[in-house]
This record gives structure tokens, C-alpha cells and sequence, in this order.
């Protein structure tokens, strides 16, 4: 216990001494004025501006690609399910309507 208490009593002086550096490092910071602090906010405002309006149109431009890519895709695939139904539709139609649309030789 007595040695608990010696160490509490070590560490004020440091705490102490820590809080007083930060105070001291304080005093010697220079702050920016008023004037700077806005035109490094401008800078900052305008930076941003800049790169949204490069992202925005990144993205637009992105997205086109993506939905021509989709539509080259899908579009063949369904013209050809449509041929391939219409054929087997004519196919049908041929076989079960009469003989003479049907090429038979006997």
C-alpha cells in the first residue's frame, strides 16, 4: 500500500510537468489568419467541385458503356430465341395444318 501511494506521488510531478510542455508548445504555434483560413477553404471548395464533376462524369460515362454492353448482349440472344421460335412455330404449323405445305415425295 505504502508503495502504491509513493508511486501516485511520483507520477503528479510528471503529469504535471507534461500538461505544462503542452502549453508551452501551444504558445509557440503560429495560428493562420482569417483571410488565409478562407482562401484555403476556397482551395479546398474548389478541389472538391473539380473532382465531383470529374467522378459525375466518370460515372455517366461508365454507366453508358455498361447498359450498350448489356443491350449488344441481350439483344442477339433474343433475336435468336425469336428466330428459333418462329421457325419451330412454322415447323408446327406446317406439320399439323395439311400435307401440301410439306415436302413429301412417296
Amino acid at each position: 500500500m505504502a508503495a502504491d501511494n509513493k508511486q501516485a506521488q511520483n507520477d503528479k510531478p510528471k503529469k504535471r510537468g507534461r500538461v505544462k510542455e503542452t502549453f508551452a508548445e501551444l504558445k509557440k504555434v503560429t495560428w493562420p489568419t482569417f483571410g488565409k483560413t478562407m482562401k484555403q477553404t476556397g482551395a479546398v471548395f474548389v478541389v472538391t467541385i473539380f473532382f465531383l464533376v470529374i467522378l459525375l462524369v466518370m460515372d455517366q460515362l461508365l454507366g453508358l458503356a455498361h447498359r450498350q454492353l448489356i443491350k449488344g448482349l441481350t439483344a442477339p440472344a433474343e433475336e435468336a430465341v425469336r428466330a428459333f421460335a418462329y421457325s419451330v412455330k412454322n415447323a408446327a404449323h406446317s406439320l399439323f395444318s395439311g400435307v401440301s405445305a410439306l415436302p413429301l415425295r412417296i
